[in-house]
């Protein structure tokens, strides 16, 4: 956990790092998914999760009231 400031809150709360995946931009068939397979498969470069991170979406979510802040910084997560 970290301090980081919380506009709900208004003060500097505790926060916790939440990773979650991001929707797939594919449909839902069969063809769909094998080509969101296929571009996981060879596209990208893995991490120590073992999942691309141009996959993930990084949020803080505060402690004090639950409040969760899409926080992507940095190249891989673009």
């Amino acid at each position: 956990m970290f301090k980081q400031y919380c506009k709900a809150c208004g003060e500097d709360t505790d926060h916790k790092e939440l990773m979650k995946q991001k929707p797939s931009k594919y449909g839902t068939s069969k063809t769909e998914q094998f080509k969101a397979f296929m571009e996981g498969f060879f596209g990208g470069t893995a991490s120590t999760l073992g999942a691309s991170l141009d996959l993930l979406d990084r949020y803080v979510v505060c402690q004090k009231c639950g409040c969760k802040t899409l926080d992507n910084k940095g190249e891989e997560f673009q």
